[in-house]
């Protein structure tokens, strides 16, 4: 029986993106108006970790006055599919419009609902922002704000996903598949508990992947490991 809750959990802050939606200058000082929402990848990977990989699939029709809808089902015995859609965008419109079509899909199923119930959110304009928008003409900085506490994973669930990695990577058998793991420990904070709290463990593991011996097997020596 699969674990629907786990749809509905919070993500990490570097597993949503943030948009302007309005903006403008008022005297000499910008302000923009910012949604929230999940990242596709993100999607992905909690579709997978709840149903497998092979229980869930997802497919995209034409909307009935343009833009594009998308179906995620869902095989519960048998398969489920819940539809939403969205508009072609401005950039990269069809790529846009399908990645749109599948947050909001993902919606129906409960996944990122809970960003829904964010307050009213501003952007944080300054010369060093990571991102740059144009407002009247004028390309300014800005970052997203930060999340509020309970729209972010609870230490209870960052436990659990710190155990999760913990058994992936000793479960590793090759250089590659630790290569393979290693730089993928997403999102950057349960990397970087990860490597306070298993330090000593994931140097043994490395330095075997560097030797070219995994549980005791010998491997190519692999580089790069746990490297951005």
């Amino acid at each position: 029986m699969y674990a629907f809750e786990k749809l509905l959990e919070p993500f990490y802050a570097d597993e949503v993106e943030w948009r302007i939606q309005n903006s403008g200058v008022k005297g000499t000082r910008p302000w923009g108006f910012v949604l929230c929402y999940v990242t596709n990848r993100a999607i992905q990977n909690r579709l997978d970790e709840t149903f497998g990989p092979q229980n869930w699939k997802n497919e995209f029709k034409s909307g009935p006055n343009g833009g594009v809808i998308c179906g995620i089902s869902v095989n519960c015995g048998e398969w489920v599919t819940k539809w939403d859609g969205a508009d072609n965008t401005e950039i990269e419109e069809i790529k846009g419009g399908l990645s749109g079509a599948m947050k909001r899909a993902a919606v129906q199923w409960g996944i990122g609902r809970y960003l829904y119930e964010l307050d009213a959110t501003f952007a944080l304009f300054s010369d060093g922002g990571a991102h740059s928008t144009k407002i009247d003409g004028k390309r300014y900085k800005w970052d997203p704000p930060e999340l509020p506490e309970w729209a972010l994973p609870s230490p209870l669930a960052q436990k659990r996903d710190i155990e999760c990695l913990v058994e992936r990577l000793r479960q590793c058998k090759t250089g590659e598949d630790l290569e393979f793991y290693a730089k993928r420990i997403k999102p950057k904070v349960v990397r970087n508990k990860f490597s306070e709290l298993f330090v000593d463990e994931y140097r043994m593991l490395y330095r075997g992947a560097m030797n070219g011996s995994i549980n005791g097997e010998d491997r190519s020596p692999v580089q790069g490991i746990g490297d951005d």
